[in-house]
């Protein structure tokens, strides 16, 4: 059995079958097992990991993703959103002597939001968007 490395497009074509079978996914990795069944024959093996595929269906548009998180380190600083490697962007408020504190940090491309007490991802749902 021979191993190989799909396109973005074939994976985007397997989960398109594979959300309009499950319009709900409660998982990156029953997504990926799911992904990876679609794309898998008795002569290949597919290698796909869920990093990737999560940034295939967000790029695509079909889905809404769902974060669930933990509290993190707050001394902790973010630059890069941990769903989508995107700018985060500093959501700023004036302080009552004239100054600018930032307040919160958001991802313009997921979703992803965090503030002073850092959100960690630890589990992503997947929804079908109705096109």
């Amino acid at each position: 059995m021979s191993y190989y490395i799909p396109s973005d497009e074939q994976v985007e074509k397997s989960l398109i079958k594979v959300l309009k079978k499950n319009r709900t996914i409660p998982s990156q990795n029953k997504l990926k097992d799911l992904v990876t069944k679609e794309l898998t024959t008795k002569k290949r093996k597919t290698g796909l990991t869920g990093y990737r595929l999560r940034k295939i269906a967000l790029n695509s548009g079909l889905v809404k993703l769902e974060i669930h998180t933990r509290e993190g380190d707050p001394k902790r600083i973010m630059n890069k959103c941990p769903v989508c490697d995107s700018t985060l962007k500093r959501v700023k408020n004036l302080t009552i002597w004239g100054g600018e504190v930032t307040i919160e940090f958001r991802c313009t491309h997921c979703g992803y939001w965090t503030v002073k007490k850092k959100r960690i991802p630890t589990r992503y749902v997947f929804h079908f968007k109705k096109t």
